[in-house]
């Protein structure tokens, strides 16, 4: 049966992929995408996701559902003095770092859990376990 949110899905995937290609034959272009670099670990259990957002408060970090995706928002903000200072060099990025990570919809969304610890943010969605469920034959 066709499902057009699970092909929605799969062409965002495939979107995804075709950056992250792009941005390995040019590394340039690295330098202008506010993103955040993230693993996605499918073990038997749960899923684990593990961003890198060095720099960061906690607080200025957001983790929500929206759909069968997952959202990771963080946003560093220049600080006034940093604005006016004259830079010969400037490298880091400011503003909104923003990344969305189809998870399956088999996944417990009300036991998710997430801890940012020196730059790492990693969450933990334990998968819903499906009990066998055996059909009487009549």
């Amino acid at each position: 049966m066709f499902d057009p949110f699970e092909e929605i899905r799969r062409l965002q995937d495939r979107f995804y992929r075709l950056v992250e290609e792009f941005e390995r034959r040019i590394p340039e272009f690295r330098e202008f995408k506010l993103s955040m670099p993230v693993d996605v670990i499918d073990e038997e259990e749960e899923m684990r996701i593990v961003a890198d957002l060095p720099g960061f408060k906690k607080e200025d970090i957001e983790v929500y559902f929206e759909g069968d995706s997952l959202v990771i928002k963080a946003e560093r903000k220049e600080e006034e003095e940093e604005r006016k200072r004259e830079y010969v060099k400037k490298e880091r990025r400011y503003g909104m770092f923003f990344r969305r990570i189809s998870v399956p919809s088999e996944v417990d969304k009300d036991n998710v859990k997430a801890k940012y610890n020196n730059g790492v943010l990693e969450i933990t969605i334990p998968k819903v376990i499906k009990e066998k469920k055996t059909i009487k034959i009549e």
